[in-house]
């Protein structure tokens, strides 16, 4: 049970593909333009009857966004269809974000797993205080509501996250990040360098990406940028040492790379990371996980943290310093002997199995 925030919907899709090769059903219920995704990846689909309005690739102002996220977490217009969906299921894995679907279905026959798709840290965090206020008027503790399910599962890596260090719990679980193993590098010529925001819009994503374009156009390398659907690749300038797509699969161009430009988006990082690739990273929302990310990479010593407005001079230094001196690229590779294997997907699939009553 998920709906379209963006970042945490990948592990749906990987997680869901592992559990089906494995010869179950599983069945994902979210926003109707999910299901392209989803069907595509061979599992079946149901869409909320009438879930509130909201799409992570249109655009919203900054207000805009917090209010309509603090309604999708709150609402109780999903769970009647998740009540309905959840009935002869073996084991239901929802999104920690949707508290009153959790609230409803704890308690019943179906086991419930709440699925954590960044660092604990942060949803137990910024994340808990931000929605507490409206959720405690709705009669809903977040971590109440998160400890009343049969397991807390984070599809992270335990050492990036700061509350891995915490004391052990048997009902929360860290898998290691949802994502497929890493492919062996490829050498290129110059290097190549993806840069990457978000699939969702956030007020001033244009002008980083432009400024991300203008910081190489003198420097030595080949710039790769992919824009996903919040920015319209014909909107940017590119300089002629970079190209510009609306979408190509990271997975087919991270082999290729030398560094990565990005949001501090979980998915994003955690592959680069897998790949051994040093970073800089450029949060796009201050409330959002990506500053803590960032900053959790930046103490690993494996990249680097501008403010959304940096200039594309201080782009173009941050950038040529994580390419040219090795040890961002050595601290990169002591992460990626953890997460290069893929092993995070198996791991979570387990322990989503290991619930069936």
């Amino acid at each position: 049970m998920t709906f379209d925030a963006g970042g945490n919907f990948p592990p749906v899709i990987t997680l869901g593909r592992e559990i089906a090769a494995r010869g179950h059903e599983v069945t994902v219920l979210g926003h109707a333009q999910q299901r392209g995704k989803v069907e595509a990846a061979g599992l079946s689909f149901i869409a909320y009857t009438d879930p509130p309005p909201w799409s992570s690739a249109q655009h919203h102002g900054m207000l805009s966004a917090v209010l309509g996220y603090l309604k999708m977490f709150t609402t109780d217009a999903l769970v009647e269809d998740a009540v309905s969906a959840a009935a002869g299921h073996d084991v239901v894995v929802v999104d920690c974000m949707l508290l009153p679907v959790m609230s409803a279905l704890a308690g019943r026959d179906v086991p419930v797993v709440s699925l954590f798709h960044t660092f604990y840290a942060y949803l137990d965090g910024s994340f808990r205080r931000a929605v507490g206020t409206v959720s405690r008027a709705r009669g809903l503790s977040v971590r109440k509501t998160w400890h009343a399910t049969d397991l807390r599962l984070v599809v992270s890596d335990r050492s990036l996250d700061p509350s891995g260090r915490g004391p052990a719990d048997p009902r929360l679980v860290w898998s290691g990040p949802a994502e497929p193993a890493a492919r062996p590098h490829e050498r290129q010529g110059l290097p190549l360098v993806l840069a990457s925001l978000s699939t969702t819009d956030f007020p001033g994503q244009q002008q980083t990406l432009q400024n991300i374009l203008d910081a190489v156009a003198e420097m030595p390398i080949r710039l790769v940028v992919t824009t996903g659907p919040a920015v319209d690749p014909t909107s940017l300038n590119p300089p002629p040492n970079a190209d510009v797509h609306q979408f190509i699969p990271h997975r087919e161009v991270l082999p290729k790379c030398s560094a990565v430009v990005g949001h501090g988006g979980h998915s994003t990082t955690v592959q680069a990371l897998a790949h051994g690739l040093p970073m800089v990273i450029i949060p796009m929302h201050p409330l959002l996980d990506q500053p803590m990310v960032g900053k959790a990479v930046a103490t690993s010593g494996a990249g680097e943290v501008l403010p959304k407005k940096a200039s594309p001079a201080r782009i173009s230094t941050a950038l040529t310093r994580v390419l040219e001196d090795k040890t961002y690229a050595a601290a990169a590779a002591v992460i990626a002997e953890r997460l290069a294997d893929g092993q995070g997907t198996a791991r979570a699939a387990d322990a989503i199995l290991n619930q069936t009553r």
